[in-house]
């Protein structure tokens, strides 16, 4: 069954329909806590179990009110919070790097790919021929091999023809 939950966070007076669970959180709970918690692995997969069975999953109020949310007191929730919030912030700090890095990558590849059709990448052998004269000669060469096969296949029809 494909089960994408949506979890929200909002920070002022707002409407929602039949179909919406709301955790309402009172004086005594951190809003982030309590978000961060129904956005967390464990919480989510409370929401997949105890969904119904239908084409559109939902959790009735009935079934939602059951699901486990756990409360410590307030100033470890807010610690809680702040330790996420700060680790959250080391992974979008690491993925600017990881963005930086991969730009970076694509740039140098380019102007690897330039220098080597531009024959800076390696130094040149003055004995080569020029790429002009090794170009005409591959023309050549194709050439003759076209007139080749042509003729094995006079030769093979004339054998045929033959027979």
């Amino acid at each position: 069954m494909l089960f994408r939950s949506k979890t929200g966070f909002i920070k002022r007076g707002g409407g929602f329909n039949q179909q919406i669970n709301a955790i309402i959180p009172n004086e005594l709970v951190v809003h982030k806590f309590v978000y961060y918690q129904a956005i967390s692995p464990k919480f989510q997969d409370q929401i997949k179990e105890n969904a119904s069975a239908t084409t559109l999953p939902i959790l009735n109020k009935g079934r939602f009110e059951i699901l486990e949310m756990r409360i410590c007191p307030k100033t470890e929730q807010q610690r809680i919070v702040s330790e996420i919030e700060s680790r959250l912030s080391v992974c979008d700090k690491i993925e600017e790097s990881i963005n930086t890095a991969l730009k970076q990558a694509e740039a140098l590849r380019q102007s690897i790919l330039k220098k080597a059709f531009e024959g800076k990448l390696v130094a040149q052998d003055p004995n080569d021929e020029p790429a002009g004269k090794l170009l005409e000669s591959i023309r050549e060469e194709r050439n003759n091999l076209k007139k080749l096969k042509v003729l094995k296949e006079k030769n093979t029809k004339t054998k045929k023809e033959k027979l």
